[in-house]
Formats: C-alpha cells, structure tokens, sequence
C-alpha cells in the first residue's frame, strides 16, 4: 500500500470512528488511592533520608508535591515476601473502591482485564474481583504483570479483542499498584537510583471500561501501537533482593525515550492522515518531571498541552501501572473534550517501550 494509500485509509478510519455507533469506546473512566497522604518532607523522614543532600535535592526537583502511599513503619520493617499478603489485600480494597466508582452493573461485564507491575500473591487480582463483585462464573479474567506504565495500549488491545468478539458484552480493566510495595529504608549502601525511585512513585487504582454498544459514550479508540526501543532492558528494572528492594531507573531513561519519539508519533499519525497540529488533548504519561520535560521538548508541546499530567505527577507521583488513566480521568473531568476532538496517549514504561493511542471524542 503506498503512503497516499495508508493515509487514505488512516483519515477513513478516523471519521468512522468518530460516527459509527459500534466504535470500540472507553465509556468510562475512574481511580482511587489509599487513605493517606504524605508531602515529601514526610516520606523523607518515614524512609530515612532526611538530611541526605542528595535526597533532598532529588525529592525537591522531582516535579511530586504529594503522593497517597499505603505505607508505614511496619510495612518497612519487613522485607518485599513479608509484605505480600498486605499488599494483595489492599490491591483489592484500591480496585473495588474504583470499579464502585464507575457505576456499572457487573453483571454487564464479559471480560476483566487486570494488571499490576509485579504479582507475588495467587489467586491474582483478577479471581478476586469476579468473586468480591459476584461476576458471572463464566466472565473471562486474565491477569497481566509487568507492562507498567506503558499500560494503556497493551490492556486497551487485549480488553478491546474480547469486546468485539462479543457483542453486547463490555470489557473491565483494572489497573492497579502498590509501588510503596517495594520501598525500602534507607541504607549505607543504598544506590542513587533507589533514593530517585522513591521520590518519584505513589500508589493508586484505576478502572476503566470499553464498550462497543450502540449506546456507548466517550472517547472512541482510533488506532493504538507500541514501539520496543532497542537496548534498552536494563533502563527500568526491578532490584530485589532478601533486605532491599527498588525500582531502578537509568539516568538517561528520559533521553533514550524522547530521542525518536516525534518521528515516530508523525508516522503513526500520518497513517490516520492527522498531524500533532490537530491534537486537541495530549494525554503524556508522567513518569517523572525529566521525562515530562524531554517529551514536552520532543514534540514541541505548550506548557498548557501537558498541564494535566504536571498536574498528576505533582498530587499522586508516578503511580505505575494506573497512571496514565489518572491523567486521561483528569482530561475528562478538566479540560471536557468536545465533540470532534483528538487526543493522543502517549506511554512511556519498562522495556523501554513506548505506546501510542489515538482517540476521538
């Protein structure tokens, strides 16, 4: 097919989606987060880093104001197993406070699409819904682990196949974690990149469901890709060990994402015959400040096109897995897309990869 082709194609698909009645659809959207907040002055103190220069600079320029972590003292005091069956537990409290928050009927539901970055309890999230919520026996779950922050794309696509291969049906994600999880107090030893993971991560729970009925509201999913960047496996990897626990960031993770991300974000676009002008609404992932700052940069974004996701990033931290549906959630509710209008997701998360979602109001 030649490029002219594809556009052709591209911009037909685009005005279909924003017309046909049975447009795949995420109909609803909403999050929720544990009790308690801390500033960053206060997780300082909690993990022992308080007086640590380094640590101080790092949590002052991390773009976080506040965060809402499930985490204490005792949670602390043991290691990454100990914490499993707490974490579980609380995973499911965050989850049905958010899936409660979306006002459905579960009985509606035919697919549930959980996810979280890590999984150490059995039986997952997933089982634990269908029973809590009384689904249907036979609605099918499936528990995905590891796809982070590059959430969307992934459980959009796999929750989106089961939708239209069932007629009538709606599709559940849940996407949730505890990334107080695997924080850790501070030690002699302890590497840089733990003391900026712990600046940077919150916890948190976000449901989202997708329609294709003739009924649906919201945005209409367009086109969605992911990209792997090569060489990049170690630049978001998890540290565990028996007495210590983090998540490691590179510090050149924010240069090696944005570095070909305007081509690649044209491609994609061009395909659907649009280009970035006509993006309305830029739904960023704010995996940290330096993140937002070198995507801002890549795709010549405004102050004002990133907004919501400083926003974010500044009230909940990075929240993981859920994340980039807090800032869609904070779209909606903020800027109240019209009719007609474009947005673009764009993920960043462990691999490195980077995702792509086009949808239209």
């Amino acid at each position: 097919m030649s490029v002219g082709s594809e556009r052709l194609q591209g911009a037909l698909s685009l005005r279909s989606a924003k017309s046909r009645a049975d447009a795949l659809r995420i109909s609803a959207v909403a999050c929720s987060d544990p009790p308690r907040s801390y500033s960053q002055r206060e997780v300082l103190a909690l993990l022992g880093l308080e007086g640590d220069e380094f640590a101080e600079r790092i949590f002052e320029r991390s773009g976080v104001r506040r965060r809402q972590l499930a985490l204490g003292k005792r949670e602390l005091a043991q290691n990454l197993q100990a914490r499993t069956s707490i974490v579980e537990d609380r995973l499911l409290a965050l989850a049905t406070r958010a899936i409660d928050g979306l006002e459905i009927d579960p009985a509606e539901i035919g697919t549930l699409v959980t996810s979280t970055l890590t999984s150490l309890g059995g039986p997952t999230l997933a089982h634990r819904l269908i029973e809590h919520h009384g689904m249907d026996p036979a609605t099918d779950k499936y528990h995905v682990v590891g796809v982070g922050c590059a959430s969307a794309v992934p459980l959009v696509r796999l929750a989106g196949l089961a939708v239209q291969q069932a007629p009538g049906e709606k599709a559940l994600i849940v996407a949730a974690d505890l990334m107080s999880g695997i924080l850790s107090l501070a030690g002699g030893e302890d590497h840089r990149a733990k003391t900026v993971g712990s600046a940077i991560f919150g916890d948190g729970c976000a449901a989202a469901v997708l329609d294709a009925g003739a009924q649906a509201t919201g945005p209409a999913v367009v086109a969605s890709q992911v990209h792997h960047i090569g060489g990049t496996l170690d630049a978001v990897r998890m540290e565990l060990a028996a007495d210590d626990s983090y998540l490691h960031l590179e510090p050149d993770l924010p240069e090696a994402a944005a570095a070909g991300l305007a081509p690649l974000v044209d491609t994609f676009l061009g395909r659907i015959g649009v280009t970035r002008d006509a993006i309305d609404h830029w739904i960023v992932h704010p995996g940290g400040r330096r993140i937002l700052e070198r995507v801002q940069q890549a795709l010549s974004l405004s102050d004002d096109d990133v907004r919501v996701s400083y926003d974010v990033l500044a009230n909940h931290g990075n929240t993981g897995t859920p994340t980039i549906f807090y800032v869609l959630d904070e779209t909606i509710r903020s800027c109240e897309p019209s009719h007609g209008e474009l947005g673009l997701m764009v993920t960043i998360g462990p691999g490195v990869a980077i995702g792509l979602m086009l949808l239209a109001w």
